[in-house]
């Protein structure tokens, strides 16, 4: 079985290193146990120092791509059709894999070939490493995910290749791709598994995107709801407008 790990990449410099750092420690722990571990790169001509970065990873990543894309979704569809394990994920050049985390998904997945998507606890870190929290799991269903709470798990993700083949590629938001996802997938009955142990850090801090688009993802998320159908009586349609209202009151700067 071989796993496929898509990396988007636009000027994180002061945490690409680290994230690569990672991939390659799993991607050689994974070999010690007979995994098969191939990385994607592809970054939309980031500036210097992140150049010099994958320059110095370069050898060590199976496929590396520096050219400008339509946004993160584009960067991770070309990872998509590129790969060729039977499970994907993608990661953000800010967050990082467990390691141990993922040798328990490849254990599931081999003793459990039907799992369209499986999923596991998200560790949140801030810029410096530092451990904020632990946000476990819980069951996603399609109503609660549009009626009600949005979160999803895309950090611990792992998606079946030949799922992902029958129901497309991420759809052109800028920030809830995943989430539009997650409802795709649970729309075409794909089976979950749900993991109740660490399986990524987060890296959340102001400048993030999810730190620093908080309005752009409510908007998106309305949207997308919207289309799965979100009623205006919903307790999503309420709660997403008295965010964006708060912003509106106490931008921030």
């Amino acid at each position: 079985m071989r796993f496929s790990i898509i990396v988007p990449s636009f000027n994180q410099e002061n945490f690409i290193a680290f994230t690569l750092n990672n991939l390659i420690s799993l991607k050689e722990k994974a070999a010690e146990n007979l995994i098969d571990v191939e990385i994607l790169l592809y970054d939309a001509q980031s500036n210097a120092k992140v150049q010099e970065a994958i320059e110095k990873y370069r050898s060590k990543l199976d496929y590396v791509e520096i050219q400008s894309d339509k946004g993160q979704y584009d960067a991770i569809n070309k990872g998509i059709r590129k790969c060729s394990g039977d499970y994907w994920t993608w990661l953000n050049t800010d967050d990082l894999l467990d390691i141990d985390g993922f040798l328990k998904v490849t254990q599931l997945l081999q003793a459990n070939k039907n799992i369209d998507y499986i999923y596991g606890n998200v560790a949140y870190i801030d810029e410096k490493q530092n451990y904020i929290k632990t946000v476990s799991t819980w069951e996603l269903d399609l109503k609660t995910l549009v009626r009600v709470e949005p979160a999803i798990f895309q950090p611990g993700s792992w998606f079946k290749k030949e799922f992902s083949e029958k129901i497309g590629y991420l759809a052109a938001y800028e920030c809830c791709f995943d989430y539009e996802y997650i409802l795709r997938l649970l729309k075409n009955n794909a089976v979950f598994f749900r993991c109740d142990f660490d399986v990524a850090s987060f890296r959340f801090y102001a400048a993030s995107k999810t730190g620093s688009k908080t309005v752009k993802f409510i908007k998106e998320q309305q949207a997308i709801s919207k289309t799965y159908g979100r009623r205006w009586y919903h307790y999503l349609t309420f709660f997403s407008n008295l965010r964006l209202f708060k912003h509106f009151l106490f931008p921030r700067k």
